[in-house]
């Protein structure tokens, strides 16, 4: 019964029977051999039928959480024997500048502490993977935290705050923000993230209205232009990075100004203990990496 609702389960996230066999390890022959009997099980018809696709009844989408339930419950109990350790396949999506910052060191100890632990890494934006933690694509994903006004029904586990800062090349004078950012072209990062649209509603509220020079996606792309004076630009301080021994730019905080990151997963998924020890291993690094740069 076990095997036939992780079947199932893999089949509502991941679409397709194909897809469904490889993740549980079988053909897709016992696949949808394990779905047929859990319709018989359960006396009722899951899925509705054509030449192409598997859609759920609404029998199917009562299963969902009722399935995701036992699945978590029977991963808390294999996590009780500690000869056994944690281990299972987690798929966990990251924000690409959480990947300079501490999350390589995040990795290598979960790698040491949970070696049959198999882990998937994903990067895009903080909106992106959100959906992919609602669809059940991703088991977790590291995130700018959400704006208050965007609602979600995940689990939200605030991890830290990283100050924001004026950026500009060594030896340019400055003043103050207003007269830094009249004088100089403004290289903005992405306005459809949510950390670039805080930063234009920072601007506003300081009552300065200015106009991008460029705008980029990356992080480290922003930098390079200011290294090489092409401008100035507003940037997270990224946790666990060497940018404030950047030799070739001057950081200056934005006073009250901080971008939260945080860990979200479903409230209930199978794999609860997996995210669990990733949640705990990131507080412990970004917790030390805080105390190294204090």
């Amino acid at each position: 019964m076990l095997r036939a609702i992780r079947a199932f389960h893999a089949l509502h996230r991941l679409g397709t029977v194909a897809a469904a066999a490889e993740e549980v390890h079988l053909s897709a022959a016992a696949v949808s051999a394990q779905l047929k009997l859990l319709e018989e099980r359960l006396g009722v018809e899951l899925f509705s039928r054509t030449r192409r696709s598997l859609q759920l009844t609404p029998a199917g989408h009562r299963l969902v959480p009722l399935a995701e339930k036992m699945l978590s419950v029977h991963e808390e109990m294999l996590a009780l024997s500690n000869a056994r350790g944690l281990q299972g396949r987690i798929a966990i999506g990251v924000l690409t500048s959480a990947l300079t910052g501490i999350f390589p060191t995040v990795l290598q100890r979960l790698k040491a502490d949970t070696p049959r632990l198999d882990i998937r890494l994903v990067t895009g934006t903080s909106p992106f993977m959100i959906t992919q933690v609602e669809a059940g694509l991703l088991d977790a994903a590291v995130v700018t935290r959400p704006p208050k006004h965007y609602a979600t029904p995940l689990e939200v586990h605030p991890l830290f705050t990283e100050p924001v800062a004026l950026v500009l090349p060594r030896g340019t004078r400055h003043r103050d923000l207003a007269t830094t950012m009249a004088a100089s072209p403004y290289i903005a990062l992405d306005r459809q993230t949510w950390v670039g649209q805080a930063i234009d509603e920072y601007l506003l509220r300081q009552g300065i209205h200015v106009r991008a020079a460029m705008e980029l996606n990356s992080q480290d792309a922003v930098l390079a232009m200011v290294r090489n004076r092409l401008g100035v630009t507003i940037l997270p301080l990224l946790r666990g990075t060497a940018q404030a021994r950047d030799r070739a730019v001057r950081l200056v905080p934005l006073r009250g100004f901080f971008r939260g990151v945080a860990l979200v997963e479903r409230k209930v998924h199978p794999h609860t203990d997996l995210t669990r020890k990733l949640l705990e291993t990131i507080v412990e690094v970004a917790g030390e990496g805080a105390s190294a740069q204090g």
